[in-house]
């Protein structure tokens, strides 16, 4: 079982590979990645999230308990990275919150969504769709009011929390969360031109985004920060998916949402968290290193997870 699912995902993580390898060798300009990374999260992503979900009416429902499974791991995780963050690396607040963040911040739209799509199908769509709209509103908030709090003078900025709050639904892939389930709750076909756009744009949107992700793996570091990437690495795709799985078993949780919520845990640090990094201005050595190690590992954890959960594979 673990090697039919090392086989389903390898191309995937090929992929990445792939994008890494054209610009290390100078085959695309370092500034590609940013060109490329906009259109797939403006147009390419959003367009795949809206076909799936168009299809809402004929999916099962979402069991809304999955968010206190994954969202109550990222409390307990967070706060234990910070912990950690502190007492072996001597950080300050905001330095905690970044390695706090890497620690449960995962690359849920780009990476995860075609891992989800090959290895459980359809039926998980709407659990990890509600996961990444949560995802984008709280982890963000909470990192942003992390440092607000940390900060040793001067009043918490909360127009900043709220204005971080009403950016989520701005988010092109939220968007496109949203209207495929609004369209998809009508039970209407979309007119065929529009339906064959969709899927021509949709079709395009899992490998692009693996390139992607490769390419801008490529900006980042293997070496630097080690001990701190390797901390992170270790919370993200060990501890994280460990802990939702108990969380899933305690409240009981059915297979299809056990499945897909533990994988979404199990997935790498995103890259969002170095983004986050730059802003705060602190840990940006930290937040590579957890980047580039948690996907090379996780190229070997995911098919890991999916044998360890008893995914039966499609024969």
């Amino acid at each position: 079982m673990f090697l039919h699912h090392l086989t389903l995902c390898a191309p995937l993580f090929f992929l990445v590979f792939i994008g890494w390898a054209l610009i290390k060798i100078g085959f695309f300009k370092p500034e590609l990645p940013g060109v490329l990374g906009s259109f797939t999260f403006r147009l390419l992503m959003p367009a795949l999230l809206f076909k799936l979900m168009s299809r809402l009416s004929e999916m099962p429902p979402v069991d809304w308990r999955v968010l206190i499974v994954f969202f109550g791991s990222c409390i307990i995780i967070y706060a234990a990275g910070r912990i950690a963050a502190k007492k072996l690396f001597g950080l300050g607040p905001t330095g905690q919150t970044v390695l706090g963040m890497a620690g449960i911040f995962g690359n849920n739209v780009q990476l995860g969504v075609p891992i989800v799509q090959v290895s459980l199908g359809d039926a998980a769509m709407p659990t990890i769709s509600i996961l990444i709209i949560f995802n984008v509103l709280l982890l963000w908030t909470l990192a942003i009011a992390s440092v607000e709090f940390g900060k040793a003078e001067g009043p918490m900025n909360w127009s900043k929390i709220g204005r971080s709050m009403l950016k989520v639904f701005k988010n092109p892939v939220v968007l496109g969360i949203l209207t495929g389930c609004g369209w998809g709750l009508t039970g209407l076909e979309l007119p065929f031109f529009v339906a064959k756009t969709v899927d021509y744009v949709a079709a395009s949107t899992t490998p692009m985004c693996l390139i992607v992700v490769g390419m801008g793996l490529a900006k980042h570091s293997f070496r630097m920060s080690l001990g701190k990437g390797l901390t992170v690495t270790a919370f993200k795709i060990v501890v994280q998916p460990a802990l939702v799985w108990v969380l899933a078993r305690l409240i009981g949780l059915g297979p299809i949402e056990t499945n897909a919520v533990v994988l979404m845990a199990a997935l790498p640090v995103a890259i969002n968290v170095y983004l986050m990094a730059t802003e705060f201005q602190s840990e940006e050595g930290a937040a590579s290193n957890g980047i580039f190690v948690s996907t090379l590992l996780s190229s070997l954890g995911v098919p890991l997870v999916l044998t360890l959960l008893g995914v039966v594979p499609n024969l």
